[in-house]
């Protein structure tokens, strides 16, 4: 029997449909597009992280750039971190190079977009000469890398800057039989960039001092590995293409234009350093960031300061010193910036690093193995 109110027993006679399922016309299409999006964007994130990965290294803690410290030849409490990560500096490996009438014409494309000129007859550069082969490194564009790794004249050599201390170091990637390549580890001790030598597995990658000329840490520390110095000049570059007018140069990276126009002129205004320095050079009258060329031709290294070879230079612009029975020639200029080329009086080069004084003495602390060569500046 019916019941009365104003509910009923049955439902009412209007049939109720079954769910249908998901298909193409009712919006399985989207899920199907939603679905190839993703798998795509998987996709290109997994390329993208191949070719640039997780940084390593946060800029403040040494611990966090998984380096082997064992053993370290250098007091551990001294490593500290630079501020950006491991290869926040890109090292250049295998570098374009121009010739002399291609810096021309690549000048002449900067002109045209009101970007200046690529070289200056007055721009400071990097002259090294490898098995007859004469190569021009601009310090304005190494500076903003810090490590060149290159091949000239079928030697495989790094060609290193490292801005705060103002040092230069050109040296063989050939060590113990084996060709490296270094990148710039983010990581500096007494101011000075620390080197890696990159390898698939980074468990065996090893710390290098570039004015110490050795591994500090890692497994190459661990053998005593030394760096071979190459001889090399800071110059003018019109002083080095008279001298070597069939030079090639290194040509910049195109993408980083911008970052080169940047220049380190206002901390060489001050003695202020940025990171620790132990020991310093006793207080006198040379400024810490003072110039210095560092010469070896025997078995010492003689240190003289920019300021004091440019005093002393004759009506020819000249100094000459016999070092450990060689007779060494400065060639100094002034304009539009300091550049002294030291080489022996018959033409040979010889071992010179350039690199500011305060650095120079706390990575060579002062004992048998060098002398001031002159007197106070």
């Amino acid at each position: 029997m019916p019941v009365d109110g104003p509910f009923e027993a049955v439902p009412p006679r209007a049939s109720r449909r079954a769910p249908r399922l998901l298909d193409w016309r009712s919006g399985g299409w989207l899920l199907a597009v939603s679905g190839v999006l993703c798998v795509a964007t998987i996709f290109l994130w997994v390329q993208r992280s191949n070719a640039h990965p997780l940084a390593v290294g946060d800029g403040r803690d040494v611990s966090t750039y998984g380096f082997d410290l064992s053993p370290c030849l250098v007091p551990r409490a001294g490593l500290v971190a630079a501020g950006f990560p491991k290869d926040g500096i890109p090292a250049l490996v295998r570098p374009e190079v121009f010739t002399v009438a291609e810096v021309a014409t690549f000048s002449d494309e900067l002109r045209r977009a009101h970007k200046g000129k690529y070289l200056l007859d007055g721009d400071l550069v990097i002259g090294v000469l490898a098995g007859g082969t004469p190569r021009a490194y601009p310090l304005r564009i190494v500076t903003w890398h810090e490590v060149v790794n290159d091949t000239l004249g079928g030697r495989p050599i790094a060609i290193t800057y490292n801005p705060l201390c103002d040092s230069t170091v050109v040296f063989e990637r050939q060590i113990e039989g084996e060709t490296l390549e270094f990148g710039v580890s983010g990581l500096l001790y007494n101011s000075n960039v620390l080197m890696y030598d990159r390898r698939p597995d980074a468990a065996g990658e090893s710390l290098w001092s570039q004015l110490q000329f050795r591994a500090i840490a890692g497994p190459a520390a661990a053998r005593g590995a030394e760096l071979r110095l190459l001889p090399a000049v800071v110059v003018r570059w019109q002083d080095w293409t008279a001298r070597y007018p069939d030079t090639t140069v290194l040509a910049p990276d195109r993408s980083r234009l911008r970052v080169y126009e940047n220049t380190y002129g206002g901390y060489f205004g001050s003695d202020r350093l940025r990171f620790p320095v132990e020991p310093l050079p006793p207080a006198g009258p040379r400024r810490l960031k003072a110039p210095i060329l560092a010469v070896r031709t025997g078995a010492r290294w003689h240190v003289f300061t920019l300021a004091e070879l440019i005093r002393r230079r004759g009506a020819s612009g000249e100094v000459r010193e016999t070092l450990d029975g060689v007779d060494v020639r400065f060639a100094c200029q002034t304009v539009p910036a300091a550049a002294v080329w030291a080489e022996s009086v018959t033409g040979e080069p010889v071992q010179v690093v350039r690199c500011c004084w305060f650095a120079w003495y706390a990575l060579h602390p002062p004992g048998a193995e060098w002398d001031l060569g002159d007197e106070a500046d």
